[in-house]
């Protein structure tokens, strides 16, 4: 550790001179048209910013909602005269529910339009929506609903049969259910129901999204918004730099914020079409939920988890906004499409999450290593952004001018970046790794009743600001410009998700008859990183029972993207001089008896 320290505090330079600090200078405002500190973030919820946004465009197309049955090509369309009433409908229902200002509810749901209904009705009541991933294990979701006592859960039925013990063993106020058909005309809507036998469970407390909205309706009287800047608008699950579960706290402020910082740059026109797969469970999509609606565009809605398909997606919908993450890139990149030159440049193509592979950027993008833009935007596919759920989804982004190849951008509009001393407020120098910080009004209020976690990341600078520590390691140019290295903690990422390799360790070392266990990480040509279990059982229990039993405590005690891909059983693990698993042995023993199927892989 001391080494470590050592080499951070005096800077590992790069070839360029090093000279003043980044977070004073500010190089990259050369890059905006406009004064961004300037920027007035509007002091109102974020329905009320909604409203007001877009009271002279309410006829406009707000969402199309596709689904794959239709091949993507139609959907149902919903106005943001539509949008609106439907938001204050959620409202007077949950009020009926008897839910309170500052009340927690969940929302286990899909890309879907009620998901976005029910975060903007919630903030009228001024209730706070807790969006939980489907990915989430069982077990984590009945934590979550036992220690914020939440007594309203709004389930899609598609998710009911993996948490059903869950809602089973405990007695709710009230589960709500939808499926997705909530929007679509009546006769479509009783002939797939009838068609895929959908029924919503029975049960007292069981009752349709349908029959919640109806029973609002009743209430002629409308609600007058809700507002306190530091409410907090929503909460999303993370597990951040640390692995540990928790739930960030973005205030109306928060997200207000982020719409201004993206609607001031002037890439999104009113009309323009966003191609949205993001979950609202996830903050980029509750981000992008609010500037796109903010910003009067057409969300073409697909509730599915696209990956494989993008590249027809985008051929079909023809949108002038995606932001996805490397494997949406790796995926067109494999594409016919691309291939034969039929998917064109848009307008703003946006990868996070994870940087992008030297060769797929080159090969996307058409340009060399040395390649930057100079203040004149090029006709790029594809540009690289870097975030966290800590400061509402966006931090940086490779903004039209400020392109060099390999870098994760410029801060956006309103974020203020600098590189540390990592866990310090010591700031280094241009060209100098560090890890990377950010302070703004984005950055989130707090971890939910977490206080220990919430010190470990935002911290009181000298400055008298308070600074996130993202836990990404790189350096800031003179340009303005960071470039990622790497991470501080172990995590990958798989699909777009956060996978820490030590949680998986953990959990399987809680089991008895494992002997030992190692978690090593391999490429997959669409999952981007996969867990690979390599265990070794005590000899009475080498059986397929007990295999058995392992895959399930995994499925039961696991987020999705943290289960193994794959469970690999051998009689001894390779150890280190320190008795440890030896996962870079381990890993090449897996390679090598593997070769075949990665060679395929790759």
């Amino acid at each position: 550790c001391a080494i470590i320290s050592t080499l951070f505090i005096k800077g590992e330079s790069m070839k360029e001179e090093i000279t003043n600090y980044p977070s004073k200078e500010k190089p990259w405002l050369k890059y905006y048209d406009y004064d961004t500190e300037k920027l007035e973030i509007p002091k109102m919820s974020i329905y009320q910013m909604a409203s007001l946004y877009n009271k002279d465009r309410l006829d406009n197309i707000a969402l199309d909602i596709r689904t794959g049955k239709n091949n993507f090509k139609k959907g149902v369309t919903i106005t943001y005269r539509e949008y609106l009433k439907r938001m204050r409908e959620f409202a007077k229902s949950l009020s009926l529910l008897g839910v309170k200002e500052n009340e927690i509810i969940s929302l286990v749901l899909p890309n879907i339009i009620e998901s976005r209904v029910s975060i903007y009705g919630s903030n009228i009541l001024g209730a706070t929506p807790y969006a939980i991933t489907p990915l989430l294990a069982p077990e984590k979701f009945n934590t979550i609903i036992e220690e914020n006592n939440i007594q309203n859960i709004f389930m899609f039925s598609m998710f009911y049969e993996k948490y059903k013990n869950v809602l089973n063993i405990r007695k709710y106020k009230n589960v709500i259910f939808l499926d997705g058909m909530e929007t679509m005309p009546t006769f479509l809507k009783k002939y797939l129901r009838f068609k895929n036998n959908i029924k919503v469970p029975t049960g007292d407390n069981f009752i349709s999204y349908e029959e919640f909205i109806r029973e609002g309706k009743k209430l002629k009287k409308e609600i007058t918004p809700y507002y306190d800047e530091e409410h907090t608008a929503i909460i999303v699950g993370t597990s951040g730099t640390t692995g540990v579960p928790k739930g960030v706290c973005l205030t109306d402020k928060n997200l207000n914020a982020a719409a201004t910082s993206h609607i001031s740059t002037g890439l999104f026109e009113e009309n323009d079409v966003f191609l949205d797969v993001l979950l609202q469970s996830i903050a980029y999509g509750v981000s992008a939920m609010h500037y796109t609606t903010c910003g009067g565009l057409k969300s073409v809605l697909i509730p599915e988890l696209v990956s494989d398909k993008l590249a027809y997606l985008l051929k079909t919908t023809n949108p002038d906004h995606f932001l996805g993450g490397p494997i949406h890139c790796l995926n067109i990149a494999k594409s016919e499409e691309f291939k034969s030159g039929e998917l064109k440049p848009i307008k703003n193509y946006v990868s996070g999450g994870a940087t992008l592979k030297k060769e797929l950027e080159k090969k996307l993008n058409k340009v060399s290593e040395d390649f930057k833009e100079n203040g004149t935007r090029s006709d790029l596919f594809v540009r690289q952004g870097l975030g966290s759920t800590e400061n509402t989804g966006g931090g940086l982004y490779q903004m039209p001018g400020s392109y060099k190849f390999g870098s994760v951008g410029i801060p956006l509009p309103l974020n203020t970046i600098g590189v540390f001393t990592p866990g310090t407020d010591i700031e280094l120098p241009y060209n100098t790794m560090g890890e990377l910080c950010i302070t703004g009004p984005c950055v989130m209020k707090e971890y939910l009743n977490n206080e220990e976690e919430t010190n470990k990341v935002l911290k009181k600078h000298s400055d008298g600001k308070v600074w996130l520590h993202m836990g990404d390691i790189g350096y800031i140019d003179k340009d303005g410009c960071f470039f990622h290295k790497h991470r501080l903690s172990d995590i990958f990422m798989r699909r777009g998700f956060n996978v820490h390799p030590g949680k998986i360790t953990e959990l399987l070392n809680t089991i008895p008859e494992i002997k030992a266990v190692g978690v090593i990480v391999v490429e997959h040509p669409i999952e981007e990183m996969v867990p690979i279990a390599c265990i070794s059982l005590y000899n009475e229990f080498d059986n397929d029972k007990v295999k058995e039993k392992i895959e399930n405590i995994c499925k039961n005690n696991l987020d999705d993207m943290a289960i193994p891909y794959e469970y690999v059983y051998m009689e001894e693990l390779p150890l280190n001089a320190g008795g440890k698993v030896n996962l870079p042995v381990l890993k090449g023993i897996y390679e090598e008896r593997n070769s075949l199927k990665l060679k395929k892989w790759n």
